[in-house]
């Protein structure tokens, strides 16, 4: 029995009650182990393609060439000790990827171990991890060019912040640059292949698609088919930020050790630089990312606010003799859809103030509810409207809802509104208002500006960065006095809104082509 086999034995053998493979099958199925052999055999050929240039003799059959495949690279093991080399073995025998005290146990049994133990080590640390992430069935295929991880637009419809960044930039970089778009296995255990209708999700997004229970399993079971992605000194884009769990340490790993290069969009850092307005637990499931993102080669801020806080963690590294990325800022562009034809900005017997965002505690909106439950007591007239879903706590805010309601204040809170009304929202409206606290880029102080909409908005921070281009009054947000001396201004002053308009319309505009081009270069050219 070779020692392929031996291994496809024990990965497909449980303790206990049967579990399940990558594929859905039992693993106390009689042929499992056999299949488990032979998808071993075929990953470990095709990493033996990569790295020693040459697969053994055919004549001898997979199986027999698999195991001759093997020996040959733990003498290059041996010899090297290379941690790129012991990643890559890692995860052709286990069919995921390994995390950093798997790569360096291995390269530690390499400098104590002859051949024969090597493989033995080797044989019996991809078992576990191919346990660990049901993965011995799984197919790989080696990557050497760019990789482009958009898991969670892939897979699921939300469309908000992040997950419309990455959509935009797939659609332009899967249409225009030589890449390969990338999900996650189950368990996060390694980068894998899109199904198509991901690809659909992903690329070419055009809205939510209702699925039936039927066809959601049988995409569920289509995802389990598709071949895990391993960069061999290839380029990894974090288009998102990975989930806080085990792909953080196996994407730490790949960063420091695999000899590919990971690179990604820094959005923001509020949920460490302002954890008091964030959820319990939301801290550590960031300091994951961290671990992530200290050994990333570069790091493009979505602005000078977004970039700064990167940078400063990047210099951080120093005292754990790291050298951190490399910072930079790429700016988020602001394109909006076409007003209809023949379209005007309505009059309104009072001017309508509009604000946009999810109901949390950084969102800020106390300060504004403040401010427009004053304005409405000094006399003056004017509709507030709030666009946006409750966030993970509304309760600071619900006593001021309720009492403004109970005054008869003409307060509006629309939570499941589309893009078509959002837009017809934002060019009617006389004013916007986004008074953020923390902010990676301020996106509806942006599209307001884009839509032609004057905004009352944060004086500093992203917010701050997109204000001076003009068509804003801005405030310190922690100053009550000054959000309702800012929002006196724009309710009760026409020619102000008028002046504030003129200056959005002379914004240049960016598209999202723009910024894809200017990220590829930034990210990609300038690490290959």
């Amino acid at each position: 029995m070779t020692p392929t086999a031996r291994a496809a034995r024990a990965a497909g053998r449980s303790a206990g009650a049967p579990t399940r493979t990558s594929t859905g099958m039992p693993d106390d199925e009689p042929d499992v182990a056999e299949r488990v052999e032979e998808a071993t055999a075929a990953r470990l050929l095709e990493v033996a393609r990569v790295v020693l240039g040459h697969v053994p003799d055919a004549g001898w059959g997979p199986r027999t060439q698999a195991s001759e495949a093997l020996s040959e690279l733990a003498r290059e093991l041996a010899r090297t000790r290379r941690a790129d080399l012991a990643w890559l073995l890692l995860a052709a025998l286990a069919g995921a990827y390994p995390s950093a005290a798997e790569v360096r146990t291995l390269q530690r049994s390499a400098a104590l171990q002859g051949e024969r133990e090597l493989t033995l080590s080797l044989l019996d640390a991809g078992v576990a991890l191919a346990r660990r992430f049901r993965s011995a069935l799984r197919p790989l295929r080696v990557v050497t060019g760019t990789l482009v991880d958009v898991d969670s637009c892939a897979r699921y419809d939300f469309h908000n912040g992040i997950q419309r960044v990455a959509r935009e930039v797939a659609r332009v970089w899967a249409v225009e640059r030589d890449v390969e778009l990338a999900g996650w296995t189950w368990g996060g255990g390694g980068l894998r292949a899109l199904t198509p209708a991901e690809t659909e999700r992903a690329a070419r997004w055009t809205g939510p698609v209702e699925q039936t229970e039927e066809e959601a399993a049988a995409e569920d079971r289509a995802r389990d088919l598709t071949p895990l992605l391993v960069p061999w000194h290839a380029t990894v884009v974090l288009l998102e930020v990975p989930a806080p769990d085990p792909r953080c340490s196996r994407l730490a790993a790949l960063a420091e050790l695999s000899g590919s290069r990971v690179v990604g969009i820094g959005y923001d850092a509020i949920p460490v630089v302002s954890a008091d307005l964030r959820p319990l637990g939301e801290p550590n499931g960031f300091a994951e990312y961290l671990t992530v993102v200290k050994h990333t080669r570069r790091m493009a801020g979505i602005s000078s606010s977004a970039a700064q806080e990167f940078a400063g963690y990047a210099a951080a590294m120093a005292a754990q003799g790291l050298p951190g990325p490399r910072v930079s800022e790429v700016a988020l562009p602001t394109t909006v859809p076409p007003a209809p034809p023949g379209w005007t900005r309505p009059r309104r017997e009072r001017p309508l103030v509009l604000s946009v965002g999810r109901l949390e505690p950084h969102k800020n909106h106390g300060a504004l509810l403040h401010a427009a439950e004053r304005l409405w007591r000094e006399g003056a007239q004017f509709d507030l409207c709030l666009v946006g879903r409750p966030g993970w706590d509304v309760s600071r805010v619900q006593g001021q809802l309720d009492r403004i309601r109970a005054a008869g204040r003409p307060l509006d809170w629309r939570t499941g509104v589309d893009d078509d009304e959002l837009w017809t929202l934002l060019r009617s409206a006389s004013c916007t208002a986004f008074v953020s606290l923390h902010e990676g880029f301020g996106l509806p102080v942006a599209e307001s500006l884009a839509c032609g909409t004057p905004v009352l908005t944060t004086r500093y921070g992203s917010q701050g960065e997109i204000a001076a281009l003009g068509g804003c009054v801005t405030v310190d947000p922690r100053d009550d006095d000054d959000v309702l001396a800012g929002l006196r201004r724009l309710v009760t002053d026409a020619d102000l809104r008028a002046r504030l308009r003129a200056e959005a319309a002379a914004i240049p505009a960016r598209t999202w082509a723009d910024y894809a081009d200017e990220l590829w270069a930034d990210l990609v050219e300038e690490t290959a």
